[in-house]
């Protein structure tokens, strides 16, 4: 029969081994113990990091708890270890009178004799010392993100006593930064993805379809963005055209040419002058019976944007705004092009507007709506206009006491109130309900004058007309107010006749969106300027304006349009300049 050891007796026995660092051999022979048994209680040891009961008795659900508690103290411990095998030895040397060496092995994937193998070679006190501080240096760098360098680090590193110069520290950094960050979810930040596509770092020129690499090519671009520039200058004003020979930073500019170059040109005169940038980008749907080019590649199409936004960007003021209006066809890619060129911080919201009342049949699903992203220089800084109530919300105001026009707001939910109490009522009961707000919010409203009672002894609060003349806009923009494709066709058709023009913008939502972001005399750009919508009612809102249009027959169609509306009126300083643009 085998002889039971008590179990304190096994572990001083493998504590004599392990920490004592004695030989197997001297320990059994001083204990009297076969040198196989002591073998056996070292690797059970080293498995469960401890001894259950008094002698070999089965596993039981105690001892199995205990393990589980381990394994997840070893996984939790080693989330983020790189999956180099050397890192892994180097994690359990590390831990090894933490956690069984046996379990740490199974759990992360590596051989136990390999990992003895490995620690044999660690022959160097010097280089087992330098690991340590390796890990120490990881570990602070892992909780302080980063951002941090190696001096701070080298603080928090002696902070209780010398462990290593800022030298040091500095050649870990410098050999395991790039590693740690792509090992680490933590230091993976929204920046971080980003949309790529072919050249996306060059500037494109459509013309002659060559690409110059942006930070090869610099004086290239340079020369290429200065080989033009605009003549023929006429001004209209409400009595006739005459010759002009320039224009300032005052006036109301229509000029034909490629936009790359004009936004290049005018950032000589209007460089943070501009408060809001529209543009109804072509669409990129390759179809051929436009008004205009609208077959790219995507990839060079969103080059073709990159370039141009990034030259509008310095020409908006620091409180300016620019909306950017297109369809689902390439909404998603605009998307993030435009987090990475304006900031993702920048973002304000993005707009759908109903363009259609009709049904359509061809598709799946019918598409009725567009898109448009709006984006702020300074978020901080931007402030919009709110918008005048409609007649259908003032009519909500029905109510009338001395201080004036008032409606009544529920503040009672049975259903979903968060908060339960009870209150007094005029009748002398007591109600005892759900309420939208706490009680001393009712109490002080009510000490204001401003609980409103029904018949049935049921509160309202009141919202006086006066306390909310204007509401913020929200980001559904139907039909009905804001206009429709076919409504702007019909208004181009008013103003210039028969045209070729497909797909204008309704100028009620062009009217929307200039009120909401600008005042008199403001600059308004559109330098994808089709027929002239922006600048319509830019002119007519008084806002001076600015419209690139590439092509002649839109840029004659919008001086026809802009010149009908000067006819017509008599306001003064209405007028704007054209030119064309030539090249060197």
């Amino acid at each position: 029969m085998k002889k039971r050891y008590p179990k304190q007796f096994k572990i001083n026995a493998v504590h004599e081994v392990i920490h004592n660092k004695k030989k197997v051999k001297d320990v059994a022979a001083d204990l009297q113990i076969p040198t196989q048994t002591l073998y056996n209680w070292i690797k059970i040891y080293k498995q469960d990091g401890t001894f259950h009961g008094s002698g070999h008795r089965k596993n039981t659900d105690k001892q199995r708890i205990h393990q589980l508690e381990v394994e997840h103290a070893i996984l939790k411990h080693a989330l983020f270890l790189p999956k180099k095998t050397e890192a892994i030895f180097d994690f359990i040397y590390m831990n090894k009178d933490t956690y069984p060496i046996t379990t740490m092995c199974r759990l992360l994937g590596v051989s136990e004799s390999g990992y003895y193998k490995y620690t044999k070679n660690l022959t160097s006190q010097e280089q087992l010392r330098h690991q340590q501080i390796e890990k120490l240096v990881r570990d602070i760098y892992i909780e302080k993100g980063p951002d941090i360098g190696s001096p701070s680090i080298t603080t928090l590193l002696n902070k209780t006593e010398f462990i290593a110069s800022q030298a040091t520290v500095a050649r870990i950094l410098s050999k395991n930064k790039e590693e740690w960050q792509s090992s680490y979810a933590k230091f993976h930040k929204n920046s971080d993805v980003q949309l790529q596509f072919p050249n996306k770092n060059t500037l494109f020129d459509k013309d002659t379809e060559r690409y110059y690499n942006e930070k090869l090519a610099k004086d290239e671009i340079d020369k290429l963005l200065s080989s033009t520039s605009f003549s023929d200058f006429k001004r209209y004003e409400h009595y006739g055209v005459t010759e002009a020979d320039h224009f300032n930073n005052t006036d109301n500019l229509v000029l034909q040419g490629e936009n790359l170059f004009a936004l290049h040109k005018l950032q000589e005169t209007f460089i943070s002058k501009v408060k809001l940038i529209y543009i109804d980008l072509p669409y990129n749907t390759s179809r051929n019976n436009l008004s205009y080019r609208d077959s790219y590649s995507r990839a060079n199409y969103l080059v073709l944007l990159k370039n141009r936004l990034e030259l509008a960007l310095p020409l908006l003021r620091k409180d300016g705004v620019i909306f950017i209006h297109c369809d689902d066809n390439q909404q998603a890619y605009i998307k993030v092009l435009c987090d990475e060129i304006f900031g993702e911080e920048t973002f304000i919201n993005q707009i759908i507007w109903q363009r259609t009342n009709g049904q359509q049949n061809k598709s799946h699903i019918a598409t009725t709506t567009d898109y448009i992203l709006v984006y702020a220089k300074d978020k901080s800084r931007l402030s919009l206009n709110r918008s005048k109530r409609t007649l259908s919300q003032l009519k909500t105001y029905k109510f009338h006491d001395e201080h004036g026009y008032y409606r009544i707001d529920r503040i009672q939910n049975k259903k979903d109130g968060y908060y339960t109490y009870s209150i007094n009522t005029p009748s002398g009961h007591s109600l005892e309900s759900k309420w939208m707000f706490p009680k001393h919010t009712f109490e002080r409203l009510q000490s204001q004058g401003l609980i409103y009672w029904s018949r049935n002894n049921v509160p309202y609060r009141k919202a006086y007309l006066d306390d909310r003349p204007s509401v913020i806009l929200k980001d559904l923009w139907l039909a009905d107010k804001h206009g429709t494709t076919r409504e702007a066709s019909a208004e181009l058709q008013t103003a210039v006749g028969n045209n070729n023009f497909t797909y204008p913008k309704p100028e009620r939502l062009l009217k929307q969106i200039i009120e909401l972001t600008t005042v008199e005399n403001d600059i308004v750009l559109d330098f994808f300027a089709g027929s002239g919508s922006t600048l319509s009612v830019a002119l007519q809102l008084k806002r001076q304006f600015i419209g690139i249009e590439l092509m002649e027959e839109n840029f004659n169609l919008i001086k026809s349009r802009l010149n009908k509306i000067l006819q017509h009126r008599t306001v003064e300083n209405n007028s704007f300049i054209t030119a064309k643009q030539i090249k060197h």
